[in-house]
């Protein structure tokens, strides 16, 4: 037999795809010994898929709530190949989101060529992460806050308009909330202003929506980035650098061009971030010069406004909804939230920035809310220097991700009593100093929390003040017992079938 004989033999074909099949398959299941050699419980993997096979069909915060009452507070999990250690300790979450943040400043890499997209302050790395969120932050600060906080009202008032259109007496509270946010999105992150609910066949509805209801998330296609990111790197950022996003990118670079010739003030967050982040000076020879070029400042504006966009659509929607659903529920807490709120309209003229500070109920319903319906299901953390914990019987070594199931944690006994109750007085100042300041996640904690916690607080409380003032909610025979969420691998809650009833005050 020759050479070309033998390369061409099924015998020599079988022998040569089994050995591929069998080095491919050490390849994924090498680390498969990394919990177990700890002596950490945790579900066991399976090749290829680690413990991610069919998360695309099931709801994920249920799914989280299992595992952490089947493996306790500290597990091991598998994104496919990849260690994950999962934690509802608050001890380990104070470590490693506070005390050891050194070894944990990254979140999850994906990598991606889009310069754009690689600003993005959940994408940034390091020391790159630490300059960009310093420049970012002052964007965010109360006075800033306080005057986009008159852009907010507008859309709030808009959307008290539309639901006082309803002529059936009840509303889809989640489709009403989507749409005000993308309102508020439009006219603070893009300094456009739309009519959202009257016209769907607007460019940035359309385009929006595609990006907001992507079809992956329920089939194993959403695996990909968490399990193989190197390959997601190399061939799946078309599926997420979609021609919809680039839309916006090219929205926002048109709107800065034509700024950069007009004096006009807008007080958005387009044009507070741009003049925090050309502000952001290095020292260079003992001098004070720009740390980016103009060209990279606004990569960094538009890289900001698309994720305020991202980060802040599902997530007010989903709170918002849930707030009205718990308020339909449980009139008591409604009234007295109503009743809070006229009192304190005696020393002002109308709901305002100021009078939302001063509403500490206020506070505690959205609290409790978040508190129950975390909108962000989950928060990570990558680790970049190796580290040991509890004298050396948990070893974490760089790579590994860690998560904290926020919905799990919110959800257990040993920190909130009763936690399928809706209780606001939970949040009571007494009742807040028994707790560990490590048990709400809902923003997440320490240096890497959520850079727009003021403003996403500032959009809830203006929202709901509004509301509960000019209406009543109340369940109708749609209305569902207890919220339910959409399926799928969902980052965010999705609720669905939250039907209320609403009449006018």
């Amino acid at each position: 037999m020759d050479a070309f004989e033998f390369l061409s033999s099924p015998v020599t074909w079988a022998i040569t795809v089994v050995s591929c099949l069998y080095i491919l398959y050490k390849y994924v299941t090498s680390q498969f010994n990394y919990f177990v050699d700890q002596g950490i419980p945790g579900p066991k993997p399976v090749p290829f898929f680690g413990n991610m096979w069919g998360l695309w069909k099931k709801n994920t915060a249920e799914y989280d709530v299992s595992l952490v009452k089947k493996y306790g507070k500290i597990f091991g999990y598998f994104d496919g190949p990849n260690p994950n250690l999962w934690i509802t300790d608050l001890e380990m979450i104070k470590a490693i989101f506070v005390k050891d943040f050194d070894h944990f400043v990254d979140r999850r890499a994906f990598k991606f060529k889009s310069n754009i997209v690689r600003k993005w302050l959940t994408v940034l790395e390091g020391q790159e992460w630490k300059d960009v969120r310093s420049s970012v932050t002052p964007a965010f600060t109360t006075g800033k806050i306080k005057k986009m906080s008159l852009l907010i009202n507008d859309c709030v008032h808009k959307l008290c308009d539309s639901i006082a259109a309803q002529t059936e007496g009840k509303i889809n509270a989640k489709l009403i909330f989507n749409a005000f946010t993308m309102d508020v999105i439009a006219r603070c992150a893009f300094g456009l202003k739309i009519d959202n609910l009257g016209d769907k066949d607007d460019p940035f509805i359309q385009n929006a929506q595609i990006i907001f209801n992507p079809p992956s998330v329920k089939t194993p296609l959403i695996l990909l980035p968490f399990t193989y990111p190197k390959l997601f790197s190399l061939f799946g950022e078309s599926l997420f650098v979609s021609k919809e996003l680039k839309f916006f990118f090219q929205l926002l670079q048109n709107m800065l061009q034509e700024r950069s010739q007009s004096k006009e003030k807008y007080h958005d967050f387009i044009e507070v971030a741009d003049e925090a982040i050309s502000a952001f000076t290095k020292d260079v020879g003992g001098k004070k010069v720009a740390m980016w070029s103009r060209e990279e400042i606004e990569e960094i504006v538009m890289g900001q406004s698309t994720l305020f966009m991202l980060a802040g659509f599902d997530t007010t929607a989903t709170t918002l909804t849930s707030t009205c659903f718990e308020l339909a529920r449980n009139p008591d807490i409604q009234d007295k939230l109503y009743d809070s709120i006229i009192t304190k309209l005696e020393d002002h003229d109308d709901i305002c920035h100021e009078l939302i500070q001063d509403m500490p109920y206020l506070e505690q319903v959205i609290l409790e809310v978040l508190r129950f319906y975390p909108a962000a299901v989950r928060t990570e953390r990558q680790c970049t220097k190796d580290i040991s914990y509890d004298n050396g019987r948990i070893n974490i070594k760089a790579g590994v991700i860690i998560t904290v199931p926020i919905y799990a944690l919110h959800h257990m006994e040993e920190y909130y009593p009763n936690p399928e109750k809706f209780d606001p007085e939970r949040w009571t100042p007494e009742n807040k100093a028994k707790r560990s300041p490590y048990s709400f996640m809902a923003f997440g904690v320490g240096p890497r929390n959520c850079v727009g916690m003021r403003f996403a607080m500032e959009e809830m409380k203006m929202a709901v003040c509004t509301l509960v003032k000019k209406f009543r909610f109340f369940t109708v025979k749609e209305t569902p017992e207890k919220l339910q969420f959409d399926d799928g691998f969902q980052s965010v809650l999705q609720p669905i079938h939250a039907i209320l009833g609403i009449e006018s005050r």
